[in-house]
Order: structure tokens, then C-alpha cells, then sequence
């Protein structure tokens, strides 16, 4: 409505200035008729130009009040922002810092672990080193007590003999007689130390072979007729095999050894019967036995009676070494050697050699 006044005065009062402007007459009759409506007007523009300006002024003032709204929603979220970045940050601190302890921990409790395992077996080392040192002092006291035993027998009839031959009162027969057991328990003491000086080789390693190509079946009969010609017993010793020849590689003197060495401890608990060497091959192998019909072995015996210096008889002269060389030597070569225990007539020793070359290092 006030709008509509405004119109209609600024209409009246452009009319007036046109009068005005064409007839100096009209002006002078319309200025006093319209005084009053021109001051109205005047009086309503500038109200209009007061609302105006209040308007605009509450306009600003709403722009400026929203600004700073959105400048302190901006400036909140900002805040937010930085705050839940660093929150994030910390969080992140924060697990990097448990996984690198968790790790630390996995870490320290995997080398206790393994620390822990390497005492134990340093452990288990030292014990098993404290074991076998004992068994060693053990086995060094036994080796002693058994040599002084094994040499005392032969000196002790070497003394006594040897005292008695200084005698003039004695014939030619028995002095013959005294004369073959000085011998005899000569050649058992120099086989005692000899065994002694080759068991010593073998444990340190320094027992040297020398491989070829040789007859196994001619070995066999060379050992059978050096073994009969030196026996103490009326056993026979005797040489069986279906083979005309069996080549193999070994050591000719190792193998010697090992044969004089079974038919040897054969008569020496064989007085009567017979004692026989055997040669058969059996698929790459060479298989070798000694039998007698002596006193045999029994079963709780047969492993015990390869170890060194082993009494079958407490009363009797012990094994030495020859049975412990046997076994060395034989393994050296790649075989083994056992006691069979089907037999029951006496023993028999068995053993299997390669046809070709298998020495097995110490």
C-alpha cells in the first residue's frame, strides 16, 4: 500500500515539473496546490529510503551473522578434523608401538627358547662326554687289569720254565718238553703285544689297508696249513668249499690276520674233533666261517665275546684281542661279522667280505 502512495506522488510530482517546465503559470498554480503533497512525498521517500536502508542493513547483518556461522562451523570442523587426525595419529602410534613390542617380545622369547635348547644340549654334550670319559677310565682300568692278567700267564711260565731248564737233573725229553712251552707261551706274548700295538692302530685311525685283487680260496688254504702246522690240540683243521677260485679285493694280510686269528682261538678251545675253515658266495659277498666242535658259546655270550679281553671262562685264559681286531678289520673292509646261532655243536664264527672294493673309513 505504501508502495502504491509512492508511485502516485512521484507520478504527481513529475507531472508538476513537467508543468512547470511548459507554462510558467501552471507552475505557479500547481507549486502552492502541491506543497503539501510534494513535502508528503518527500517525507515518504526518505521513510522509504530509512526502510531501504534498514533493510539492506538487516540483510548484511543476516549475511554477516551467516558468514560467521559458517566461518565457526568451518573453523569447528577444522578443529575436528585436526583433532581426529591426531587421535589417528596417536592410534596409529600406538599400535605400530604394541606391534614392535609384540615383535621385541616374539623376538627375546624365541632366543631364550633357542638359547635355552643349545644349554640343553650343551648339556646333554657335556654329560654324554662326562659318560663316555668315565667309560673310558673304566674301560682303561679294565684294559690294564686284563693285559696284566693276559702278560702275567705267558711270563709267568716263561720264569718258571726257563728256571727249571737251568737244572742239570733233567733228560732230554723233558727239557725238549719245557723248551715247546717256553716257546709256545712266547709266541702267545709276542701275538698278545702285537694284537695290543694293531687294536691301538685301529682305534686312532692309523691301521693302513692295502686293497688288491687276490684268490680268496688260495688265502684260505695258505692260513689252513700255517695254523696246522702251529696247533696245540689234536683237533684237525681242515679247509671246505665247492669254488676253485673267488676273486676279491682286500687286504691279503688283513685277511690273513683275521682267519689265523678265528682258527687259532678255535683250537685253543678245541682239543679234540675238528676245526673247518669254509669259503661260499653269496650274491656280491664272500662268505667266510670257522667250526669247531669245542665248547661252544653260550647264547648271552656271543655278542660279549667280540669285546676285548672277554673271559667265556674265569678259569681260563681269555680271548685278547684277536676276536676285537677281527671285528675291526672286517667292518673296515665293509663287511661283519657274527656268531651263529644255529649252531650248537660247538661255534662257528661267520663273517661276509665285498667281492669288490668297500672300505668303510674310521
Amino acid at each position: 500500500m505504501k508502495r502504491l502512495t509512492l508511485k502516485r506522488h512521484f507520478t504527481l510530482l513529475v507531472m508538476a515539473a513537467f508543468w512547470t517546465t511548459a507554462s510558467p503559470i501552471g507552475v505557479d498554480s500547481i507549486k502552492d496546490s502541491n506543497n503539501d503533497s510534494v513535502n508528503e512525498v518527500k517525507t515518504q521517500c526518505d521513510a522509504l529510503r530509512k526502510i531501504d536502508a534498514n533493510r539492506d542493513s538487516i540483510s548484511v547483518q543476516s549475511y554477516r551473522a551467516k558468514v560467521n556461522k559458517e566461518r565457526n562451523a568451518n573453523m569447528v570442523a577444522q578443529e575436528q578434523l585436526l583433532i581426529n587426525k591426531e587421535n589417528s595419529m596417536i592410534m596409529t602410534f600406538q599400535i605400530t608401538g604394541l606391534v614392535v613390542v609384540l615383535m621385541l617380545l616374539g623376538i627375546g622369547i624365541f632366543l631364550i627358547q633357542k638359547y635355552n635348547r643349545r644349554l640343553k644340549a650343551t648339556r646333554e654334550e657335556l654329560n654324554e662326554a662326562c659318560k663316555v670319559a668315565e667309560n673310558s677310565m673304566h674301560l682303561k682300568s679294565l684294559f690294564l687289569s686284563n693285559m696284566s692278567h693276559e702278560i702275567r700267564t705267558p711270563l709267568n711260565a716263561l720264569a718258571g720254565f726257563s728256571a727249571i731248564l737251568a737244572e742239570d737233573n733233567l733228560d732230554d725229553e723233558t727239557r725238549k718238553q719245557f723248551e715247546g712251552i717256553i716257546h709256545q707261551n712266547s709266541d702267545l706274548l709276542l701275538k698278545l703285544i702285537n694284537d695290543v700295538v694293531d687294536f691301538s692302530k685301529q682305534q686312532n685311525g692309523e691301521m693302513q689297508f692295502k686293497i688288491e685283487k687276490h684268490d680268496a680260496v688260495d688265502i684260505c688254504r695258505n692260513v689252513v696249513e700255517t695254523v696246522d702246522k702251529v696247533k696245540r690240540t689234536a683237533a684237525a683243521i681242515l679247509f671246505e668249499s665247492d669254488l676253485d677260485t673267488l676273486t676279491l679285493s682286500t687286504d691279503k694280510a688283513r685277511l690273513q690276520q683275521m682267519l689265523i686269528n678265528l682258527l687259532v682261538n678255535a683250537n685253543k678251545f678245541t682239543d679234540k674233533g675238528k676245526i673247518v675253515l669254509s669259503l661260499e658266495r653269496e650274491g656280491n659277498n664272500a662268505l667266510f666261517s670257522v667250526t669247531d666242535t669245542g665248547c661252544g658259546i653260550a647264547p648271552e655270550q656271543r655278542e660279549k665275546i667280540f669285546n676285548r679281553f672277554e673271559k667265556l671262562d674265569e678259569n681260563a685264559q681269555g680271548t685278547g684281542l684277536g676276536l676285537s681286531i677281527c671285528r675291526l678289520i672286517i667292518e673296515r673292509l665293509g663287511g661283519k661279522i657274527w656268531v651263529d646261532p644255529d649252531y650248537n655243536d660247538g661255534a662257528r664264527f661267520c663273517f661276509t667280505h665285498p667281492l669288490a672294493e668297500k672300505e668303510v673309513k674310521a
